[in-house]
Protein backbone atom coordinates (compact mmCIF):
# COMPACT_ATOMS: atom_id res chain seq x y z
CA UNK A 1 0.00 0.00 0.00
CA UNK A 2 2.99 2.21 0.56
CA UNK A 3 3.46 2.52 -3.05
CA UNK A 4 3.56 6.40 -4.33
CA UNK A 5 1.37 7.76 -7.08
CA UNK A 6 2.63 7.68 -10.51
CA UNK A 7 4.32 10.39 -11.61
CA UNK A 8 4.22 12.97 -13.90
CA UNK A 9 7.65 14.00 -16.41
CA UNK A 10 7.74 15.79 -19.41
CA UNK A 11 10.82 17.27 -20.88
CA UNK A 12 11.26 19.38 -23.54
CA UNK A 13 13.65 22.00 -25.39
CA UNK A 14 14.36 25.61 -25.61
CA UNK A 15 13.40 25.22 -29.30
CA UNK A 16 12.26 22.11 -30.30
CA UNK A 17 10.70 19.13 -28.14
CA UNK A 18 12.68 17.07 -25.84
CA UNK A 19 16.11 18.80 -25.56
CA UNK A 20 17.96 17.76 -22.70
CA UNK A 21 17.54 19.80 -19.36
CA UNK A 22 20.45 20.04 -17.25
CA UNK A 23 21.33 16.85 -15.62
CA UNK A 24 22.91 15.58 -13.00
CA UNK A 25 24.75 12.39 -12.39
CA UNK A 26 21.57 10.18 -11.35
CA UNK A 27 21.39 8.66 -8.14
CA UNK A 28 20.76 5.12 -7.37
CA UNK A 29 17.28 4.89 -8.85
CA UNK A 30 14.74 3.90 -5.80
CA UNK A 31 11.43 3.77 -8.08
CA UNK A 32 9.98 2.95 -10.77
CA UNK A 33 7.27 4.87 -11.53
CA UNK A 34 5.00 1.53 -10.87
CA UNK A 35 2.17 1.15 -8.33
CA UNK A 36 2.46 -2.47 -6.90
CA UNK A 37 -0.34 -2.11 -4.39
CA UNK A 38 -3.30 -2.24 -6.83
CA UNK A 39 -4.72 -5.06 -5.25
CA UNK A 40 -4.42 -3.62 -1.84
CA UNK A 41 -6.25 -0.35 -3.11
CA UNK A 42 -8.85 -2.61 -4.53
CA UNK A 43 -9.99 -3.97 -1.78
CA UNK A 44 -9.86 -1.64 0.37
CA UNK A 45 -12.54 0.81 -1.71
CA UNK A 46 -14.42 -2.32 -2.07
CA UNK A 47 -15.00 -2.19 2.01
CA UNK A 48 -15.48 1.56 1.39
CA UNK A 49 -18.01 0.59 -1.41
CA UNK A 50 -19.84 -2.40 0.83
CA UNK A 51 -18.88 -2.26 4.48
CA UNK A 52 -18.75 1.33 4.23
CA UNK A 53 -16.20 4.38 4.95
CA UNK A 54 -15.83 4.07 8.79
CA UNK A 55 -14.87 0.47 8.52
CA UNK A 56 -12.42 1.19 6.15
CA UNK A 57 -10.76 3.95 7.96
CA UNK A 58 -10.64 1.86 11.07
CA UNK A 59 -8.84 -1.01 8.82
CA UNK A 60 -5.92 1.28 8.21
CA UNK A 61 -4.81 1.17 11.10
CA UNK A 62 -3.57 -2.52 11.76
CA UNK A 63 -2.44 -2.03 7.85
CA UNK A 64 -0.37 0.88 8.51
CA UNK A 65 0.99 -0.72 11.45
CA UNK A 66 1.73 -4.17 9.32
CA UNK A 67 4.17 -1.51 6.70
CA UNK A 68 5.58 -0.11 9.42
CA UNK A 69 7.34 -3.20 10.12
CA UNK A 70 7.65 -4.90 7.07
CA UNK A 71 8.46 -2.06 4.37
CA UNK A 72 12.03 -1.01 5.60
CA UNK A 73 13.03 0.90 2.50
CA UNK A 74 10.06 2.79 2.60
CA UNK A 75 10.52 3.53 6.68
CA UNK A 76 14.02 4.59 6.31
CA UNK A 77 12.84 6.73 3.65
CA UNK A 78 10.69 8.32 5.96
CA UNK A 79 12.61 8.77 8.86
CA UNK A 80 14.72 10.24 6.58
CA UNK A 81 12.44 12.94 5.88
CA UNK A 82 11.40 13.33 9.14
CA UNK A 83 14.81 13.84 10.82
CA UNK A 84 15.02 16.65 8.63
CA UNK A 85 11.43 18.48 9.10
CA UNK A 86 11.73 17.53 12.78
CA UNK A 87 15.58 17.82 13.96
CA UNK A 88 14.98 18.34 17.45
CA UNK A 89 12.46 15.26 17.90
CA UNK A 90 14.22 12.14 19.48
CA UNK A 91 14.22 8.80 18.09
CA UNK A 92 11.50 6.90 20.20
CA UNK A 93 9.03 10.26 19.02
CA UNK A 94 10.37 9.51 15.22
CA UNK A 95 9.16 7.00 15.35
CA UNK A 96 5.76 7.53 16.16
CA UNK A 97 5.97 10.41 13.42
CA UNK A 98 7.00 7.58 10.89
CA UNK A 99 3.26 5.64 12.01
CA UNK A 100 1.48 8.56 11.59
CA UNK A 101 3.27 9.60 8.14
CA UNK A 102 2.37 5.88 6.84
CA UNK A 103 -1.27 6.73 8.27
CA UNK A 104 -1.70 9.79 6.69
CA UNK A 105 -0.60 8.37 3.27
CA UNK A 106 -3.26 5.69 3.84
CA UNK A 107 -6.07 8.04 4.73
CA UNK A 108 -5.25 10.07 1.50
CA UNK A 109 -5.35 6.86 -0.63
CA UNK A 110 -8.95 5.97 0.82
CA UNK A 111 -9.89 9.25 0.47
CA UNK A 112 -9.93 9.15 -3.33
CA UNK A 113 -12.31 6.37 -3.39
CA UNK A 114 -15.07 9.36 -2.97
CA UNK A 115 -13.99 10.20 -6.15
CA UNK A 116 -13.76 6.49 -8.07
CA UNK A 117 -17.09 5.65 -6.32
CA UNK A 118 -18.82 9.05 -7.82
CA UNK A 119 -19.35 10.20 -3.85
CA UNK A 120 -17.03 13.44 -3.91
CA UNK A 121 -20.89 15.48 -3.08
CA UNK A 122 -20.22 14.03 0.34
CA UNK A 123 -16.15 16.30 0.42
CA UNK A 124 -16.41 19.42 1.49
CA UNK A 125 -13.55 21.12 -0.49
CA UNK A 126 -12.13 24.61 0.32
CA UNK A 127 -10.94 26.57 -2.68
CA UNK A 128 -8.47 29.33 -2.67
CA UNK A 129 -7.72 30.95 -5.86
CA UNK A 130 -10.16 29.46 -8.09
CA UNK A 131 -11.68 32.70 -9.44
CA UNK A 132 -7.81 33.18 -10.35
CA UNK A 133 -7.31 30.38 -12.34
CA UNK A 134 -10.97 31.17 -14.44
CA UNK A 135 -9.28 34.46 -15.16
CA UNK A 136 -6.19 33.28 -16.02
CA UNK A 137 -8.04 30.73 -18.52
CA UNK A 138 -9.85 33.23 -20.14
CA UNK A 139 -6.86 34.84 -21.65
CA UNK A 140 -6.54 31.50 -24.23
CA UNK A 141 -3.05 30.81 -23.24
CA UNK A 142 -3.70 28.02 -21.73
CA UNK A 143 -2.72 27.31 -18.04
CA UNK A 144 -0.40 24.86 -15.92
CA UNK A 145 -0.77 23.15 -12.70
CA UNK A 146 2.06 22.64 -11.28
CA UNK A 147 1.58 20.71 -7.80
CA UNK A 148 3.74 18.14 -5.84
CA UNK A 149 2.75 14.60 -3.85
CA UNK A 150 1.73 16.47 -1.23
CA UNK A 151 -1.37 16.17 0.09
CA UNK A 152 -3.90 14.40 -2.45
CA UNK A 153 -3.27 15.66 -5.99
CA UNK A 154 -5.38 12.62 -7.55
CA UNK A 155 -8.04 13.99 -5.90
CA UNK A 156 -7.15 17.27 -6.66
CA UNK A 157 -7.73 16.39 -10.02
CA UNK A 158 -11.08 15.01 -9.68
CA UNK A 159 -12.44 17.87 -7.28
CA UNK A 160 -11.11 20.87 -9.96
CA UNK A 161 -13.29 18.95 -12.55
CA UNK A 162 -16.14 18.89 -10.81
CA UNK A 163 -15.73 22.29 -8.94
CA UNK A 164 -16.62 24.22 -12.14
CA UNK A 165 -13.32 24.40 -14.41
CA UNK A 166 -14.97 22.92 -16.68
CA UNK A 167 -17.61 25.45 -17.02
CA UNK A 168 -16.47 26.81 -20.38
CA UNK A 169 -16.02 23.02 -21.34
CA UNK A 170 -12.07 23.45 -20.25
CA UNK A 171 -10.65 20.39 -20.49
CA UNK A 172 -7.77 19.39 -17.93
CA UNK A 173 -4.99 16.71 -18.94
CA UNK A 174 -3.20 15.13 -16.26
CA UNK A 175 0.46 14.18 -17.30
CA UNK A 176 1.72 11.12 -15.76
CA UNK A 177 4.00 8.23 -15.83
CA UNK A 178 1.72 4.99 -16.60
CA UNK A 179 3.93 2.46 -15.00
CA UNK A 180 1.27 -0.03 -13.51
CA UNK A 181 0.68 -3.19 -14.95
CA UNK A 182 -2.37 -4.31 -16.89
CA UNK A 183 -3.67 -6.67 -13.68
CA UNK A 184 -3.27 -3.42 -11.16
CA UNK A 185 -4.92 -0.94 -13.74
CA UNK A 186 -8.03 -3.61 -13.85
CA UNK A 187 -8.38 -3.51 -10.32
CA UNK A 188 -9.08 0.40 -9.78
CA UNK A 189 -10.88 0.09 -13.31
CA UNK A 190 -13.60 -1.82 -12.23
CA UNK A 191 -14.14 0.33 -8.56
CA UNK A 192 -14.19 3.66 -10.97
CA UNK A 193 -16.02 6.26 -12.48
CA UNK A 194 -15.13 8.21 -15.52
CA UNK A 195 -12.38 10.77 -14.67
CA UNK A 196 -13.53 14.19 -15.37
CA UNK A 197 -9.35 14.38 -16.94
CA UNK A 198 -7.94 13.43 -19.70
CA UNK A 199 -4.34 11.39 -18.85
CA UNK A 200 -1.08 12.31 -21.23
CA UNK A 201 0.94 9.58 -20.27
CA UNK A 202 4.61 10.63 -19.98
CA UNK A 203 6.10 7.21 -20.63
CA UNK A 204 7.00 8.15 -24.02
CA UNK A 205 8.73 11.81 -23.03
CA UNK A 206 8.85 12.92 -26.15
CA UNK A 207 4.91 12.29 -27.42
CA UNK A 208 4.44 13.68 -23.79
CA UNK A 209 5.45 16.99 -24.74
CA UNK A 210 3.99 17.01 -27.87
CA UNK A 211 0.78 15.97 -26.45
CA UNK A 212 1.42 18.39 -23.69
CA UNK A 213 2.12 21.46 -25.87
CA UNK A 214 -0.66 21.00 -27.99
CA UNK A 215 -2.89 20.86 -24.99
CA UNK A 216 -1.52 24.67 -23.86
CA UNK A 217 -1.67 25.86 -27.45
CA UNK A 218 -5.75 24.96 -27.52
CA UNK A 219 -5.71 26.72 -24.31
CA UNK A 220 -6.45 23.72 -22.23
CA UNK A 221 -5.50 23.12 -18.65
CA UNK A 222 -1.83 20.65 -18.16
CA UNK A 223 -1.44 19.26 -14.90
CA UNK A 224 2.10 18.66 -13.65
CA UNK A 225 4.24 17.20 -10.86
CA UNK A 226 7.21 18.84 -10.22
CA UNK A 227 8.21 16.99 -7.10
CA UNK A 228 9.59 13.51 -8.51
CA UNK A 229 11.67 12.43 -11.56
CA UNK A 230 13.12 9.19 -13.31
CA UNK A 231 16.93 9.79 -13.82
CA UNK A 232 16.69 12.84 -16.15
CA UNK A 233 14.76 16.39 -16.73
CA UNK A 234 15.99 17.12 -13.29
CA UNK A 235 18.11 20.49 -11.49
CA UNK A 236 19.91 19.91 -7.73
CA UNK A 237 18.42 22.61 -5.28
CA UNK A 238 18.21 23.28 -1.61
CA UNK A 239 15.56 21.23 0.09
CA UNK A 240 15.28 20.74 4.00
CA UNK A 241 18.71 21.11 4.68
CA UNK A 242 19.74 19.03 1.68
CA UNK A 243 20.56 18.81 -2.00
CA UNK A 244 17.25 17.23 -3.66
CA UNK A 245 16.92 16.78 -7.69
CA UNK A 246 13.65 18.11 -8.39
CA UNK A 247 11.87 17.97 -12.11
CA UNK A 248 13.05 20.67 -14.38
CA UNK A 249 10.39 19.47 -17.13
CA UNK A 250 7.49 21.43 -15.47
CA UNK A 251 9.52 24.92 -16.33
CA UNK A 252 10.78 24.30 -19.61
CA UNK A 253 7.25 23.07 -20.79
CA UNK A 254 5.92 26.55 -19.27
CA UNK A 255 8.80 28.58 -20.75
CA UNK A 256 8.40 27.01 -24.26
CA UNK A 257 4.92 27.67 -24.41
CA UNK A 258 4.27 30.97 -22.98
CA UNK A 259 1.55 28.92 -20.40
CA UNK A 260 1.24 30.91 -17.20
CA UNK A 261 1.64 28.52 -14.31
CA UNK A 262 -0.71 28.42 -11.24
CA UNK A 263 0.76 26.52 -8.30
CA UNK A 264 -1.96 24.22 -6.86
CA UNK A 265 -1.86 22.26 -3.38
CA UNK A 266 -4.91 19.98 -2.34
CA UNK A 267 -4.37 19.20 1.67
CA UNK A 268 -6.50 17.25 4.02
CA UNK A 269 -7.60 19.49 6.54
CA UNK A 270 -9.58 16.57 8.62
CA UNK A 271 -12.70 13.95 7.58
CA UNK A 272 -13.95 14.75 4.20
CA UNK A 273 -12.48 18.02 4.32
CA UNK A 274 -9.82 19.50 1.59
CA UNK A 275 -8.54 22.57 1.33
CA UNK A 276 -7.98 23.90 -2.76
CA UNK A 277 -4.81 26.26 -2.49
CA UNK A 278 -4.25 28.11 -5.91
CA UNK A 279 -1.42 30.60 -5.97
CA UNK A 280 0.17 32.30 -8.60
CA UNK A 281 0.13 32.86 -12.22
CA UNK A 282 3.47 33.05 -12.66
CA UNK A 283 5.43 33.48 -16.05
CA UNK A 284 8.51 31.69 -16.89
CA UNK A 285 10.69 32.60 -19.76
CA UNK A 286 14.64 32.00 -20.72
CA UNK A 287 16.61 34.51 -20.74
CA UNK A 288 19.18 33.58 -23.57
CA UNK A 289 20.62 29.97 -23.93
CA UNK A 290 23.52 30.60 -22.18
CA UNK A 291 21.28 31.49 -18.73
CA UNK A 292 19.05 28.76 -19.62
CA UNK A 293 20.93 26.50 -16.50
CA UNK A 294 20.67 29.46 -14.07
CA UNK A 295 17.25 29.85 -15.10
CA UNK A 296 15.66 26.27 -14.32
CA UNK A 297 17.71 26.31 -11.00
CA UNK A 298 16.14 29.88 -9.64
CA UNK A 299 12.62 28.59 -10.49
CA UNK A 300 12.72 24.96 -9.10
CA UNK A 301 14.70 26.49 -5.61
CA UNK A 302 11.73 29.03 -5.41
CA UNK A 303 9.28 26.24 -6.13
CA UNK A 304 11.16 23.63 -3.58
CA UNK A 305 10.66 27.05 -1.00
CA UNK A 306 6.98 26.64 -1.44
CA UNK A 307 6.85 22.87 -1.04
CA UNK A 308 8.93 23.86 2.80
CA UNK A 309 6.59 26.30 3.38
CA UNK A 310 3.69 23.86 2.89
CA UNK A 311 5.38 20.98 4.63
CA UNK A 312 5.65 23.45 7.84
CA UNK A 313 1.82 23.65 7.66
CA UNK A 314 1.17 19.93 6.95
CA UNK A 315 4.05 17.84 7.59
CA UNK A 316 2.98 14.56 7.33
CA UNK A 317 1.38 14.87 4.02
CA UNK A 318 4.37 14.58 2.17
CA UNK A 319 4.19 11.54 0.51
CA UNK A 320 7.59 10.24 -1.17
CA UNK A 321 8.81 6.87 0.21
CA UNK A 322 12.33 6.61 -1.33
CA UNK A 323 15.63 7.89 -0.89
CA UNK A 324 14.65 11.46 -1.86
CA UNK A 325 17.91 13.60 -0.88
CA UNK A 326 21.56 13.15 -2.22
Amino acid sequence: MISAPAQPRVEMGHDVPLQQAPQTAPAEKQWDGRTRSGLGIYVMFLLFKWVGPLFAYFVLYPVCFFYLVVAGSHRRASLDYLKRRFPQVGAVKRRWYVYRHFLSFGRVLLDRAYAYLGWLENMKFEHKGLDVIQKTLDEGKGLILLSAHLGNWELSAHALGKLGLNHRRVPINIVMFEGDGERVKGYLKRCSNDQPFNVIASNDSLQASIDALAALRRGEIVGLLGDRHLGQGCVDVPFLGGTAALASGPFVLAANSGAPVMFTFANRAGSRHYVLDAQGPRQYKFGSRKTRDHDLKKWATEYAQMLEEKLKMHPFQWHNFFTFWK
